[in-house]
């Protein structure tokens, strides 16, 4: 088999490295404007083609063939030289070739994008080599994909809230597993699969979203709402200031760097702006005004959690709470005055009654208090098949966390209408935090009755709803 032609521009530190490495695979030719490295070099390697001259000038190309060109690799230090190079040979000679450029000017990386060019970061590279060598169980991809964190390859440590759950259970939002390494064999991920410590697991995702997500791989600590962002937002206003003490506290447990106060309605002022800061340590108080309570969704990506002052909203503001429900990729917190909680109370009243169940726990270890799980089915007598399927399947999936936490897990079978019994029950439990897991493809109507909007909506503590994205079958 012929070998394939390597045009090579610059003969600088990183050029004469390459050249040794492809010297006898390829055929190379080598473009430098310095005549007397040139000289140096030729003794070394004689059966490369050398050519003196400026790359970013077409008659420099004319002295070789450039349709016979397969790879085009630029080492030059100047990253308009490079995208000369770049323009010459896709505008110019129209070529189909490889190009790869070593760039070392980042602030120029869009420039490249309409040449179809592969770009290779040196100053990126040796970064993730020395926080490899500093943090040896997590590497950010560099040359693969964007470049920019969204592929990741971390080594679990620790004993994690998502390790040993079955991946079918495991619902993540803007990232996902990609491939897990175990004992030098690559397992593709199932849905029955699970992590295991010691597991090597590349990760795919928002960038802001896995490192977050690192975090709780790591450090087998519970990090919500960490996997989905890092940052709280809340409304506020002088009407608001009646569940302040609640938000304080819920936000004061979770892992948040901040809590962005959004100013609802009205400006705030300074007497205001003196109780927020004192109720909450990590406030950033901004300008913009919203008048819509689901105006909060239009807000940063690296929101992790929405709180709500539900109690407090008027009727019309209450009822733009449903768009949270069909549209929020992010959990949030309606706040109906039911804090400090005492327990925590998980209703698998869902299709993802293992979400629901893992945020629970992950929220009874932060608060450091109870919980407990309730799911409302039809009496025994008229309960058919697939009625005792869903009440099996919610037992198993107990079952699988009991065993993985090493702990028994109260549950409570709620016999008649699940959100009536629901309700009947949380108002014997006061102080209670409700979790939910609700799916956003689900209807919400009239006709077609939804038990975890219905269950939010009329419960009579506070509750917490995470929105459900499927990842795995």
């Amino acid at each position: 088999m012929d070998k394939k032609t390597i045009l090579l521009i610059g003969l600088g530190f990183y050029g004469v490295r390459l050249l040794d490495h492809i010297k006898d695979k390829w055929n190379v030719i080598a473009i430098e404007v310095d005549t007397q490295k040139i000289e140096d070099l030729k003794e070394k390697y004689p059966e490369i083609t050398f050519i003196e001259g400026d790359a970013s000038s077409i008659l420099t190309w004319k002295k070789f063939p450039p349709e016979n060109v397969d790879y085009i690799i630029s080492t030059v230090k100047q990253a308009d030289v490079s995208l000369e190079i770049c323009r010459i040979a896709r505008e110019v000679f129209k070529l189909s070739s490889q190009i790869i450029i070593l760039l070392y000017e980042t602030e120029k990386s869009d420039e490249f994008q309409k040449y179809n060019v592969k770009l290779v970061k040196p100053v990126d590279i040796i970064t993730n080599i020395i926080l490899n060598t500093i943090e040896k169980n997590y590497s950010k991809a560099i040359n693969i994909g964007l470049g920019k964190g969204e592929i990741i390859e971390v080594q679990i440590l620790a004993k994690s809230h998502l390790v040993d759950r079955l991946l079918k259970y495991i619902r993540p939002t803007n990232w996902r597993i990609a491939a897990i390494y175990r004992d030098g064999q690559l397992i593709i991920p199932s849905g029955n699969e699970r992590i295991k410590v010691g597991d090597t697991v590349v990760l795919i995702g928002e960038p802001k979203v896995l490192e977050n997500l690192v975090n709780i791989l790591l450090k087998g600590v519970p990090q919500f709402p960490m996997q989905y962002g890092s940052s709280a937002i809340l409304p506020m206003n002088k009407k608001f200031l009646s569940q302040l003490s609640e938000a304080s506290f819920f936000l004061s447990k979770i892992k948040i760097k901040e809590t962005i106060i959004v100013p609802f309605s009205h400006s705030i002022d300074e007497s205001l702006r003196k109780e927020i800061t004192k109720e909450i340590q990590n406030a950033n108080i901004i300008d913009k005004k919203i008048y819509s309570i689901s105006s909060l969704m239009k807000f940063d990506d690296n929101v992790g959690i929405y709180v709500i002052p539900y109690t407090e909203l008027s009727f019309f503001q209450k009822l733009k709470v449903k768009r949270f429900f069909k549209e929020s990729i992010k959990p949030f917190l309606l706040m109906k005055k039911s804090s400090p909680y005492k327990q925590i109370v998980v209703s698998l009243n869902t299709i993802e009654p293992a979400l629901a169940l893992e945020i629970g726990i992950e929220l009874s270890r932060m608060l450091d208090i109870p919980f407990k799980t309730i799911y409302g089915t039809l009496p025994k007598e008229i309960r058919n098949e697939e009625d005792e399927r869903k009440i099996n399947e919610r037992k198993n999936i107990i079952s699988d966390f009991e065993s993985i936490y090493k702990k028994k897990i109260s549950f409570s079978l709620l016999e008649g209408n699940p959100v009536k019994e629901s309700i009947k029950f949380l108002k014997k439990e006061k102080n209670s935090l409700l979790i939910l897991a609700h799916c956003r493809k689900e209807e919400i109507s009239f006709l077609s009755p939804n038990v975890t909007y219905l269950l939010a909506k009329k419960s009579p503590v506070s509750t917490l709803v995470v929105p459900v994205e499927g990842a795995y079958g």
